[in-house]
């Protein structure tokens, strides 16, 4: 029946295909009917596409101009505002521009905190890669580094900690997570900080102690007649709250007092100055003013030489602040959890090692690179140490040990500290550089006054046998010879303080002048 239907329809339609005098076939008709209408279809549909591409890269163009392209967190880093605050953000644009191949780099705020401490994003684009390659680095005290490395997860968690101080029994304590944390594996040297004390040059005072310096800041000490000047009140001057500087200032030089709170500088409100620029124009206005300021800003103000007490007043030269003598140095350290073959190992030796060392000699920091310096020899020292000036130059390294004794048959692995043992590698390289051998250097030990004499002298001996032990293993052998001490003379700091003792427990490096 339906083949019936279908036949009488298909005959209505070509009798009124022929009255309609067309040429064309009702099906052919109908297809091109079709054809039309889908290509129709096909045109709007492409122009759809068309406007949803263009939608879509207007609002991908609009999404990444107002909240950023997208991002991957690779590493992060908290703590010490004097490293988080300029030195670490400029490590870590290198660091993606040098080691992972990023084409463009730069640094945002993402956010604040509730103190105003920024969380930085150190940012690169590189290519393969769809998101933008973030170091992220949040800088608000050196305590948060050790907070964060105790996490395990969570927005308290770090890669990398930064420090402006050494780990310490209170940190282990409060966070027993970090029992092994400080140990030479998972402890880094970036830089030494060092401050200089400055004055106007017609000034007739030339050296300070650190507790006369205190005095001074904690306003005890208020007139320059009570320390050796001129009968003339103090001025003084000194960095704004939030400065790094101040920090360093007030832990070695104003410390805490006998309750353990820490003594505050009492320096005006309008003298706390957060450009150290401006403190030393300052200086140089006012005869009466004292200011600190970072070591190689300077410029033409006088310097005062700086004892702890006790020990001898020393200027802060890049020599005494790169061998640590100079009493108001420090360390500016990395920690982290030893991760060999990571990212976090590879920034780690990126930042220590060329040519990261090189961008911290950019800064007013001190760099950790081996440099030798003519030795003016004190006015006390033996006529063997100065003859020893007079052949022989000071390379930029000391070698300091983390006991107070070198114990017979004990390796050197297990005295030297942390940036001492980075140090031997240094001085091999400095040598193979320079076409030098073990001929060519003295090692030089020194001891504290903690035993007598005779065994000081043997404990100074054997601290330079364990550094040439550690230069033999590596192929540099210097010869018995070559291998001095001086004992207790000649000490950089007071005995009257473990840090002091400890700074006089050290290793000297000396080259032959016309090496270089």
């Amino acid at each position: 029946m339906w083949k019936k239907w279908s036949a009488r329809i298909r005959r209505l339609t070509e009798i009124e295909f022929s009255r309609s005098g067309s040429s064309v076939p009702p099906q052919e008709e109908l297809t091109a009917g079709s054809r039309k209408e889908d290509g129709g279809r096909k045109l709007w549909f492409a122009v759809a596409v068309l406007i949803l591409s263009l939608t879509g890269l207007a609002f991908f163009s609009f999404r990444d101009r107002i909240l950023g392209p997208p991002e991957h967190i690779v590493l992060s880093l908290s703590g010490s505002t004097s490293l988080g605050d300029e030195l670490m953000p400029k490590l870590a644009e290198a660091f993606l521009r040098d080691e992972l191949g990023a084409k463009r780099t730069g640094i945002k705020v993402e956010g604040k905190d509730a103190k105003g401490h920024p969380r930085l994003h150190v940012w690169g684009e590189i290519p393969g890669k769809p998101e933008l390659q973030v170091i992220e680095i949040y800088a608000t005290g050196s305590g948060t580094a050790f907070k964060c490395l105790a996490a395990k997860s969570g927005p308290d968690f770090c890669d990398i900690g930064m420090s402006s101080r050494p780990i310490n029994n209170l940190d282990k304590q409060l966070y027993p997570a970090l029992l092994n944390l400080g140990e030479p594996a998972t402890e880094h040297v970036v830089a030494l900080d060092g401050i200089a004390v400055i004055v106007n040059p017609s000034n007739p005072v030339s050296d300070l102690s650190i507790p006369q310096l205190r005095a001074i800041y904690a306003g005890e000490t208020r007139n320059w007649r009570e320390v050796g000047g001129d009968n003339t009140p103090i001025e003084l001057y000194g960095r704004d709250q939030s400065s790094g500087t101040l920090e360093m200032f007030s832990e070695k030089v104003m410390g805490e007092d006998a309750q353990g709170k820490a003594i505050s500088a009492n320096v005006p409100a309008d003298h706390q100055i957060a450009d150290s620029g401006l403190i030393v124009d300052a200086v140089m206005r006012s005869p009466n003013a004292i200011g600190f300021v970072s070591s190689p800003l300077i410029r033409d103000a006088k310097a005062l030489m700086i004892s702890d007490g006790s020990g001898p007043a020393l200027k802060p030269t890049d020599l005494s602040i790169v061998t640590e003598d100079y009493p108001i140095c420090r360390r500016l350290l990395l920690y982290d959890w030893d991760e060999p073959g990571s990212l976090i190992n590879a920034f780690i030796r990126y930042v220590t090692y060329k040519p990261g060392q090189a961008l911290v000699e950019q800064t007013p920091f001190v760099g950790l690179m081996p440099r030798v310096f003519p030795v003016v020899p004190p006015k006390n020292a033996s006529a063997y140490y100065k003859n020893i000036a007079l052949n022989f130059s000071r390379i930029g390294l000391s070698f300091h040990f983390s006991s107070a004794q070198a114990e017979a048959g004990t390796h050197a692995d297990s005295q030297l500290d942390s940036l001492a043992r980075v140090n031997v590698l240094r001085l091999r390289t400095f040598l193979a550089q320079h076409g030098g051998t073990g001929d060519d250097i003295l090692l030089i030990g020194f001891a504290d006054e903690t035993e007598g004499r005779t065994t000081n002298e043997q404990l100074a001996h054997k601290r330079a046998e364990s550094v040439a032990s550690d230069l033999r293993a590596m192929g540099v052998i210097v010869p018995s010879e070559n291998i001095k001490d001086f004992g207790t003379d000649l000490p950089v700091a007071s005995n009257d303080t473990p840090e002091g003792r400890s700074k006089n427990r050290r290793v000297e490096v000396w080259v032959r002048n016309g090496l270089l």
